[in-house]
């Protein structure tokens, strides 16, 4: 949350400060000096080491210390305790939950180094667990009957999105695209047409 709200506050300023930059030259570095320092603090909010360790049939779970903004302490679990796993993609552990508490425990991929310790621990699990629930992200949306207004409003945005971008470049040329919107646009539009896919695919099924 905290990264979350810090890249809304700042992301304002680093797409209105390049254009104040008349050297071309200078606006691009700006430009991407800004958005590195973006993405670094996301990076640094959101990314964490969790290590757990299985004992007496109950998990216990401990962070990682960071510098500053230490995560909060994931309470121990025992295995029969468990109701459902949120599993994305069969490799990224959203959520453990208990019929006491719902414990998230990521929002993005384990990265190349650690991501066999992320599989074994899902594979684990998913063994242990067998007469339980497994779902994703999409399918929490379509219990909570939201999923198919997120695709409209998804579905809205990509439109706007690419039809201001298109229209900026036929009248104005594609040089005159500030470098922040571009480069945002290639961070995030794959993204948001990745999810349209993704939420397509669940109401499909």
């Amino acid at each position: 949350m905290i990264s979350l709200f810090t890249f809304v506050i700042l992301f304002i300023p680093v797409l209105l400060l390049p254009s104040q930059i008349e050297n071309s030259i200078l606006q691009l570095v700006v430009t991407a000096l800004g958005i590195i320092g973006l993405f670094g603090i996301l990076f640094y909010f959101s990314y964490g080491r969790l290590n757990v360790t299985f004992e007496n049939d109950t998990l216990h779970f401990e962070w990682q210390k960071k510098l500053l903004f230490d995560y909060a302490k994931i309470p121990d679990i025992e295995l029969n305790e468990i109701k459902c796993l949120v599993i994305d993609q069969g490799q990224i552990l959203r959520k453990i939950i208990t019929d006491k508490v719902e414990i998230t425990l990521g929002n993005n991929r384990p990265n190349n180094i650690l991501k066999s310790d992320s599989q074994s621990f899902i594979n684990f699990l998913s063994k242990e667990i067998q007469d339980k629930e497994i779902i994703d992200s999409w399918d929490i949306w379509v219990k909570k009957g939201i999923l198919k207004w997120a695709l409209r409003i998804n579905t809205m945005i990509l439109i706007v999105v690419v039809g201001i971008l298109g229209f900026f470049a036929a009248t104005k040329g594609i040089e005159k695209i500030p470098p922040a919107s571009f480069f945002m646009l290639i961070f995030l539009l794959p993204q948001m047409i990745l999810y349209q896919k993704q939420m397509k695919n669940k109401i499909k099924n």
